[in-house]
């Protein structure tokens, strides 16, 4: 016999602990044999999950490269595209090997491993990758520079329209006169064109140290305002595939709501956020600043699920109200060692569900597919580069690179194509086809922002200039 394998303790409770419902309906030596396969199932992923990402991480960083882009690398080795040990999808089954390994430890048998990885382990994962962001984004909340976020309210404004107005309206028309799509196939097509994946446009300024310059401010703003106006644009696209009518009141509603929760954040920066902080430093709990700060983190995600919005633009907007005050630094490193557990998990599990096998040219479904998918490409990119020089001031900005910082669609555009798919308004092909686009302007983009940004950021580290808001 080998020895059976476990979690560490503190992994092992926090990764089971939101399992003991499911574990407690199972009884005696059943349940204990689904406890150990559970645990040694979650241990595969998380280990492959974190040895991967550090792996392929250093290899791109040591080409020059952002290493978010290695650890989506790591996901489609890890995922549907590669090993199958991350399958985190609607359809696919993980490796028989895998399946197998688990049943020599644990003694489990085979029809429970499959159902653990195919339903608590997947579930546990996406959640742990949903976390990510979360953290994520109230970092960069913490890390934005209010006013000059602020004083680019306008200029961010401008970019954001252009970003989703001309990729949308060129991607509408071209897949509707070109291509012969029907109006509900070309208008999910066009809506997933609008998209903005700030998560890993932040990341990748955060590497390069530009996060805060002015065209880091205006990438950041313009970004917000794409997933507001983006998720408009997708409720009518729901509405239409699933009511045949828009719905505008729905359209509107999403646009005022948001509109007002960000409002809101930035009015209680000045209010709320350093009184909170102020309260939770009195307490005696050495924690409780980091602790009360997660806490709210959770409730402005909540809030912002129960006005209609995204939980992320709940938790950037956290990170803007408990901004600029005296806890903000102990925070941003407070949340460090988060963003390297969760923000891993999320960027390799956005590799891991993307299915490369679309790019099977033997199919004739996957060759139309490549065809649009090659249309929307250049018009996700070149659509989002002119964006970049809708920045209305006589100041000397880099509009190229704030282009290029709205590029990458990543979580964002799979989102589109998953309720596209989901409601059953879009093909196959059409389907390959935004993934593709989603792929392409996800791996490009880190390439293209260190290039845009090489001089700036040879400045910020030879201290010739000062990011702003510094």
């Amino acid at each position: 016999m080998f020895p059976t394998l476990y979690l560490p303790p503190s992994l092992g409770s926090v990764f089971l602990a939101p399992l003991t419902p499911l574990l407690a309906s199972v009884g005696g030596g059943e349940g204990e044999l689904y406890a150990k396969a559970l645990a040694l199932a979650l241990a595969l992923a998380a280990i492959s999950t974190f040895i991967f990402a550090q792996i392929f991480g250093e290899l791109a960083v040591r080409i020059g490269l952002p290493a978010v882009l290695g650890e989506l690398i790591a996901g489609f080795v890890l995922g549907v595209s590669g090993l199958h040990i991350l399958v985190l999808g609607e359809s696919g089954q993980v490796a028989d090997w895998a399946v197998a390994l688990i049943q020599w430890l644990s003694g489990s048998d085979t029809a429970t491993i499959q159902e653990i990885f195919a339903e608590p382990v997947k579930i546990l994962i996406n959640d742990y990758a949903s976390a990510g962001v979360a953290v994520l984004l109230f970092k960069i909340g913490l890390e934005a520079d209010l006013k000059e976020l602020l004083r680019v309210g306008p200029q961010a404004a401008t970019v954001a329209i252009a970003g989703v107005v001309l990729p949308f309206a060129a991607g509408f028309f071209g897949l509707s006169a070109v291509f012969n799509l029907d109006t509900i196939s070309a208008l999910f097509a066009s809506a997933a064109l609008t998209a903005t994946s700030i998560g890993i446009t932040s990341r990748i300024m955060q590497e390069l140290g530009v996060l805060n310059t002015k065209e880091g401010q205006i990438i950041l703003g313009a970004a917000v305002l794409d997933d507001i106006l983006g998720i408009a644009i997708l409720a009518v696209a729901i509405g239409i595939a699933q009511n045949g009518t828009i719905q505008f009141s729905s359209v509107l509603g999403t646009i005022v709501s948001a509109t007002i929760f960000v409002m809101a954040a930035i009015a209680l920066n000045k209010t709320f956020g350093p009184r909170y902080i102020n309260f939770l430093d009195r307490l005696k709990n050495p924690y409780s600043v980091l602790i009360g700060s997660i806490v709210f983190l959770y409730v402005m995600a909540v809030i912002a699920r129960l006005i209609g919005l995204e939980e992320i633009l709940g938790c950037f907007a956290a990170g803007i109200v408990l901004g600029n005050t005296k806890a903000t630094k102990t925070l941003e490193k407070a949340c460090d060692p988060l963003v390297a557990l969760f923000a891993t998990i999320f960027f390799v599990s956005i590799g891991a569900k993307t299915d490369l096998t679309v790019l099977n040219l033997a199919n004739p479904e996957s060759r139309t597919g490549l065809i649009i998918a090659a249309f929307l490409t250049v018009i996700a990119i070149f659509g989002k580069l002119a964006a970049g020089y809708f920045v209305f001031t006589k100041e000397k900005l880099n509009r190229l690179a704030i282009g290029t910082g709205m590029v990458p669609r990543g979580e964002v555009g799979l989102v589109f194509a998953g309720l596209g798919a989901a409601t059953g308004a879009v093909s196959g092909s059409i389907n390959v086809a935004i993934v593709l686009m989603v792929i392409v302007t996800t791996f490009v983009a880190p390439l293209m922002l260190r290039k845009v940004f090489a001089r700036k950021t040879r400045q910020v580290k030879m201290g010739a200039i000062q990011p702003e808001g510094d």
